[in-house]
């Protein structure tokens, strides 16, 4: 301990490769210790290695490393029982982080981040009641990560120039899915007439493609030059591929309560607003049938989705959510534990009349922050909400009269609104997307706030030449 302490001051005058390299044959150490303590199969190793070297490439080139984490997000291939995702996420969170604490001596904290860990403590509070630990303390693993990735977003993104580029790479996902999708349904690689693209099932692929089709909408709303108009058409042309091949029906309503909120907000961009509408309803006699069938009767199957209004005739959502208030005024407070809604609605007190199994979602990310965590657990997600909007707002009050900055701002906004919409339907609280969704709000409001400063400070003066 006393040489621990003794050789901390002279950390900080390592070079930069030197603690780099130090911080990499360090982690690859300890990965291979902990690969021969869990006997983990050696087919696996190489892959792992891979992503050590990934994350080691990070600390030179942080927003890179980042936005391959991103990108990883969206294609959840597994290694072992990690997705590629989770096992490169922790290595990269952990290290840059580390990194950034040695070197800067600080580390950007945000609110943002705070609902995250109360849903920590609550999770680690339902250890104590839970039915299935098991599952529990995955849900904890995953919630831990977030913040930390969420940490990670928040000390790398600090320009509107990273902003985009991170907007950008979830587009390009959105369309390798939705191209993905557009594939598989030509072929009749489906299920029941529904594409998944690359994803896990079929409203990811939707959710993914609404996302994407948002900066593609605000793409051809902001771009200045007429071919980068043109592009933005094309690209919401193929995302769209995901939404249709998907057949999601909560993310076509997120979708056209996006379209709602973009022409509420963008009337001065009223005429390629209107353009892009027009061009909607073109399109639709050209579907395919197996998508019309799904909405012939759109009020009778939204019914219970989006709302309880009605005791009977409810779709299998509404079932779901009608279970899950039942859990909830049975357990107002703290609710049934996350990841125990399944248990509970196989109960007969609970079951609507629907069989199902123990591993059941929710499939609602409201209706499971009552049922799964309480009230308790609703005012947090509230709180993270409106903390959300709140940066929006401040970074609206502050944006300075620049049409790429304004566009990236509104961007950003309509993607955190067509994904809460489309957690009326699907969604999870341990989602690694909605923890970065939320914090795209912190990242508007950061970087407008360090381009605000910028101004403020002017030009740098020019050198002054010795003799001049």
């Amino acid at each position: 301990m006393r040489w621990a302490a003794e050789s901390l001051p002279h950390l900080g005058r390592w070079s930069r490769e030197a603690r780099l390299s130090v911080a990499g044959v360090s982690t690859v150490m300890i990965l291979m210790s902990a690969w021969l303590y869990l006997g983990l199969p050696l087919l696996y190793l190489p892959a792992f290695l891979a992503l050590a070297v990934l994350a080691f490439f990070t600390l030179r080139f942080p927003i890179a490393g980042v936005l391959i984490l991103v990108a990883a997000q969206y294609m959840p291939l597994g290694v072992g029982q990690f997705t590629i995702f989770q096992v490169l996420g922790g290595l990269v969170a952990v290290l840059c982080l580390a990194f950034f604490g040695l070197t800067q001596r600080s580390l950007t904290f945000s609110w943002i981040v705070l609902p995250l860990v109360a849903y920590v403590l609550i999770t680690l509070h339902s250890l104590s009641f839970t039915y299935d630990s098991e599952g529990t303390l995955y849900l904890v693993r995953k919630l831990i990560f977030n913040v930390l990735f969420c940490l990670l977003l928040i000390n790398v993104v600090d320009e509107f120039k990273k902003l985009r580029w991170l907007l950008w790479v979830m587009a390009g996902m959105a369309l390798v899915n939705a191209v993905a999708g557009g594939i598989q349904f030509v072929l009749g690689i489906t299920e029941q007439s529904r594409a998944k693209g690359l994803q896990e099932n079929e409203n990811q692929l939707g959710e993914i493609s609404a996302l994407g089709l948002m900066i593609g909408i605000y793409a051809f709303l902001y771009c200045d030059r007429w071919w980068k108009q043109v592009l933005g058409l094309l690209l919401c042309v193929a995302l769209s591929l995901g939404v249709v091949t998907s057949i999601s029906r909560g993310a076509v309503y997120a979708v056209f309560c996006g379209l709602g909120w973009i022409a509420a907000r963008e009337r001065k961009q009223r005429k390629r607003v209107l353009m892009i509408a027009a061009l909607t309803l073109l399109a639709l006699p050209f579907l395919p049938e197996s998508f019309h069938d799904r909405f012939r009767n759109i009020n009778t199957d939204l019914r219970g989705t989006n709302a309880l209004s009605q005791r009977k005739g409810l779709t299998t959502r509404g079932y779901f959510n009608k279970a899950g208030i039942k859990m909830w005024k049975a357990n107002p407070v703290v609710g049934v534990g996350l990841g125990n809604y399944g248990f509970y609605y196989v109960q007969p007190e609970f079951n609507p009349g629907l069989r199902w199994h123990k591993r059941l979602p929710p499939h609602n990310l409201y209706i499971q922050a009552l049922a799964e965590t309480g009230t308790v657990g609703f005012l947090v997600l509230c709180w993270w909400i409106v903390q959300a909007g709140y940066n929006y707002w401040r970074a609206e009050q502050r944006v300075p009269d620049d049409r790429a900055l304004k566009g990236g701002l509104r961007t950003a906004e309509a993607v955190t609104v067509v994904a809460l919409i489309i957690y009326f339907s699907s969604g999870n609280i341990v989602y690694s997307n909605l923890a970065m969704i939320l914090t795209l709000s912190y990242l508007c409001r950061r970087c407008v706030e360090k381009e605000r400063a910028a101004d403020r400070l002017g030009p740098a003066p020019a050198p002054v030449v010795a003799g001049a």
